[in-house]
């Protein structure tokens, strides 16, 4: 396995586990200070670290799927996994954006007594320092290796900042004035924008999934590369592009001078292979060589 390729798959996989073992540590503080405050916002706070936990378990699982090396099954490799993963996470974000909907409704007609509320706003505080580290972690490490799965793990870590920040405004409005339809309404407001944040999630999963083309801009600049070995490359045809979790898959038949000879025009394929390479990241570029004499446009 190429070293750049190895240290990708271990930064993945290490941010991964390292978002498994903070959802646990948060699990347990809300459970914890959840039943000292008798406070519903932070017990769903907790469910919702819960399902940070299912999500995280998941990505981790599935990166290590993606990141196997192509096999007799699985020719293309794995990385589709990581399109199953940010699917699946999207679900999870939009359900337990509902969840705390229907928890805030809840209260609005049953209301609630909560205890405690200093240590529930410290907790609450210190849960949504860490997740915005872990957030900003997971995020760096997901541009770094193109990891749909820690992207959407961020997003989902983002969205817990947002949660723990109006259980938060809601204690501290319950401490002060005791007016708890304001913590509902808050908390309604937040899980709405993570549900449409959670939308860009689903769309990059379903695009992977269904083998969507390379935006434009990746796509022109492989254009560009191949004409820029003109005169020998008369034209290009058949081109086709998609992505497998952080895999970039590129073919084309590539019309040249009928005068190269065979090692020539293996050359001349390997070297825009290699530009191609260069320019785009995690490209695995397939070239089908046809002289101009006799171009296949079929």
């Amino acid at each position: 396995m190429p070293l750049e390729i190895n240290s990708n798959k271990n930064k993945k996989l290490r941010a991964a586990l390292l978002s498994v073992i903070v959802s646990t540590l948060l699990i347990c503080i809300k459970l914890v200070f959840g039943f000292l405050t008798n406070s519903i916002s932070i017990f769903a706070s907790a469910v919702d670290s819960f399902l940070d936990l299912s999500a995280s378990s998941v990505n981790y699982f599935s990166i290590r799927k993606a990141e196997k090396p192509a096999d007799r099954e699985h020719r293309f490799g794995h990385g589709k996994a990581e399109g199953l993963a940010g699917l699946f996470q999207s679900f999870v974000i939009g359900i337990s954006s509902l969840y705390l909907i229907y928890i805030s409704i809840k209260r609005i007609f049953i209301g609630t007594t909560i205890e405690s509320l200093n240590s529930g706003i410290f907790i609450m505080v210190f849960s949504t320092v860490v997740s915005y580290v872990l957030a900003t972690h997971l995020r760096k490490i997901a541009e770094e290796t193109d990891s749909i799965a820690l992207s959407a793990d961020s997003l989902h870590y983002r969205a817990d900042v947002y949660t723990s920040s109006s259980v938060i405004i809601g204690l501290i409005i319950i401490r002060f004035s005791g007016l708890l339809l304001i913590d509902s309404i808050i908390s309604i407001c937040i899980a709405l924008y993570i549900i449409w944040s959670s939308l860009t999630v689903l769309k990059e999963s379903v695009d992977i999934l269904m083998d969507k083309e390379l935006p434009k801009e990746t796509v022109e600049e492989v254009k560009e590369i191949i004409l820029s070995h003109k005169p020998l490359v008369k034209s290009f045809h058949k081109m086709r592009t998609r992505r497998s979790g952080s895999r970039r898959f590129i073919e084309f038949h590539l019309v040249i001078d009928h005068t190269l000879s065979f090692v020539e025009s293996h050359d001349l394929a390997e070297d825009i292979i290699k530009d191609i390479e260069v320019k785009v990241p995690n490209a695995d570029v397939t070239v089908h060589v046809d002289p101009h004499s006799f171009p296949d446009y079929s």
